[in-house]
């Protein structure tokens, strides 16, 4: 990992050559891999607000978006081959936002020209190519980063003050739902993946059930998957899996034909319990009860109302101010922040691999599939 010195940026091979002595000189030169809705709505907004970082270059294979995209964000665009772009921006990091089948590649590319990576959920296909990205991250000395972005969202950030804290008791069990619909906005190469939507979604419950149901890696108890026919648009209909944690249990439904879209997460505690609004970054905290008299259950009716208004106010002021980020915006500046002092990064690699060995065991038990393209 190189010597000693405080001139980190000349003898530490993970720290940008823009940092001396634990000060950033200039700000991080930063590329984005795959210039398609995430890239635009989330990494680029994300970047811009961590302050330490520039949009440098982008790249896609399609020009067009490319050249969208490095207009948006004042940089160059590159559609070629990704190697052109690394070879001469000199970047410090490098965000990759393509297909899930080119993040295990394109990542590698990138540590090895030596920048250091944040890759989109799902991390990779396989826990295999998972680990190849880890072994790359190794030999390279650079940071490599997996967006787990709801980790940061306000209100699963303040659920996990409460748990850390104590205040919910032990954790007996998280339940995850999610409504999906292929009706909403979608990328346009969900139809490859195993169960098409759900490997694509399923990372946020999976690794928010890791969370909350460690410290012990969870064990795919069960799974099962209900699928339509296959002209459908959305073959994969419903997928159920339940995972034993170190001393509770997880439960998560997904359901890909929904009238809307909606996804929620539920951590029930012997102290405190909590209810999450993924959508709109909302909690609920349930306090003790269980009498059922008419002044309890109205108390905490409207004890759950003023916490539903109150997390509506905090929400749609970040969405008046185009600030609603989804945790993109906590996460970026926490792995900025991590290259410049050659800190830990927010989420590991390592934490997406393991997440990516849940969902295949969920796979492999459901009979998912996939058909996933060469290139």
């Amino acid at each position: 990992m190189g010597g000693t010195s405080n001139d980190l940026g000349a003898r530490q091979p993970h720290v940008p050559a823009g940092v001396r002595g634990g000060r950033l000189l200039r700000r991080l030169r930063v590329g984005i891999v795959g210039c398609g809705w995430v890239s635009r709505h989330r990494h680029v907004p994300a970047y811009r607000r961590s302050g330490v970082a520039e949009i440098a270059a982008v790249y896609d294979r399609k020009s067009e978006r490319a050249e969208a995209l490095a207009k948006y964000a004042h940089a160059r665009s590159y559609s070629r081959e990704l190697d052109e772009m690394l070879s001469k921006e000199r970047l410090d990091v490098v965000s990759v936002c393509t297909p899930p089948w080119l993040h295990a590649s394109q990542t590698i590319l990138a540590l090895e020209a030596g920048a250091n990576v944040l890759v989109e959920k799902p991390m990779a296909m396989s826990e295999a190519d998972c680990r190849a990205m880890c072994n790359a991250a190794e030999r390279s000395g650079r940071q490599l980063c997996v967006s787990h972005n709801f980790l940061f969202s306000r209100a699963v950030a303040e659920a996990s003050r409460r748990v850390d804290s104590g205040r919910a008791g032990r954790v007996e069990s998280v339940i995850g739902f999610q409504m999906s619909t292929p009706r909403r906005r979608l990328p346009d190469w969900y139809e490859s993946l195993p169960g098409q939507l759900f490997f694509d979604e399923a990372p946020h419950l999976t690794y928010l059930s890791r969370r909350f149901l460690g410290p012990r890696e969870p064990q795919v108890v069960h799974a099962e998957s209900l699928v339509a026919d296959v002209a459908a648009v959305q073959r994969t209909q419903n997928v159920v899996a339940i995972l034993r944690g170190n001393a509770g249990i997880g439960v998560l439904t997904m359901t890909f034909n929904a009238s809307r879209a909606e996804w929620g997460f539920g951590i029930v505690g012997s102290e405190e319990s909590y209810l999450i609004d993924l959508f709109r970054d909302q909690l609920v905290v349930l306090g003790h009860g269980g009498a059922h008299t008419p002044g309890e259950v109205l108390s905490q009716t409207i004890g759950g109302i003023a916490q539903i208004i109150a997390g509506s106010v905090k929400s749609g002021a970040l969405y008046a101010a185009r600030h609603q980020l989804y945790g993109h915006g906590e996460l970026v500046e926490h792995f900025v922040n991590a290259v410049v002092a050659g800190a830990p990064v927010p989420v590991p690699a390592e934490e997406g691999r393991r997440t990516i060995a849940v969902l295949e065991s969920i796979c492999k038990a459901s009979g998912l599939t996939a058909f996933v393209p060469s290139t």
